[in-house]
């Protein structure tokens, strides 16, 4: 399997996950979904698993990082900013921009699925030492947080209920995280991304990405992953009678599509520089 460089939707299942990575102090595991591994180069997926009282390795990535919490509560600390650390409960969301040194500590039993985007290959490597001197940056650094109930913008042509949380007008360039339900029988309007890769976490039900592009149907179900390389029309479908719910989006930020939306992205830009 090579998901980033076949130009084809395919679907991960958790059988076909890697294996542990040594990045959690404690009881837990971290394994990749999506990322190097499988060819993927512009997002990575992780599915991390913390028992009470656990944490990650100190982490810094040169790009861009986002996460969902599934189930649990956590609480993420900017690594050298003494009171820099915030709660997260289940559906929050937390973006971490580029050279921020940061670990996640569970406060509970926890689930959470997301990674740095692009993909970032030492991610299982040797831990960050938590007393690095912080690496030369525009001064854009620290964590947003965000929760899947409060979104920036939302986008009908995907669903009736399709909610951007982690995007563009939030500060993610390369790294956001959509929220979406669709309804059963309810469908994307067929429609691709020019130069992102499409990277869609299953939470709830069953149901069909269609693969236009290439002519093929791929079913899935909870705890997949569909993946879809830049330039392939494709769709999600509701279509197996339940409620579909998931996770994910394009990486980077798909600007056409929010230029289609009416977002004025020139603006969002020039707030970004």
């Amino acid at each position: 399997m090579n998901v980033g460089t076949e130009m084809r939707a395919q679907v991960i299942t958790p059988s076909e996950w890697g294996p542990n990575l040594p990045v959690i102090t404690g009881s837990g595991s971290c394994r990749e979904i999506v990322g190097a591994r499988t060819g993927a180069e512009l997002r990575s997926l992780y599915m991390i698993e913390l028992g009470l009282g656990s944490a990650t390795v100190p982490w810094r990535h040169e790009s861009e990082a986002v996460y969902y919490l599934l189930s649990g509560e956590v609480q993420v600390a900017v690594l050298g900013e003494p009171g820099a650390e915030n709660t997260v409960v289940e559906g929050g969301m937390f973006h971490v921009l580029p050279s921020t040194r940061y670990v996640i500590r569970a406060t509970a039993e926890s689930m959470l699925v997301g990674g740095p985007s692009p993909v970032d290959p030492s991610f299982g490597d040797a831990a960050e030492p938590v007393d690095a001197a912080p690496t030369a940056t525009d001064g854009r650094q620290g964590i947003t947080h965000h929760h899947r109930d409060e979104p920036g913008l939302m986008v009908p042509f995907i669903s009736a209920d399709a909610r951007m949380v982690v995007w563009y007008g939030a500060g993610a360039v390369s790294a956001n995280m959509n929220y979406v339900v669709l309804q059963p029988g309810e469908r994307n309007i067929e429609h691709l991304h020019r130069y992102s890769e499409d990277t869609i976490y299953i939470l709830e039900g069953h149901g069909t990405a269609e693969d236009i592009s290439n002519g093929n149907k791929l079913g899935f179900g909870p705890g997949d992953t569909v993946t879809i390389p830049p330039g392939v029309v494709h769709a999600i479908a509701a279509d197996r009678g339940e409620v579909v719910v998931s996770v994910g989006g394009p990486c980077p930020a798909d600007l056409d599509m929010l230029r289609a939306v009416g977002v004025d992205v020139e603006a969002l830009t020039a707030e970004l520089e």
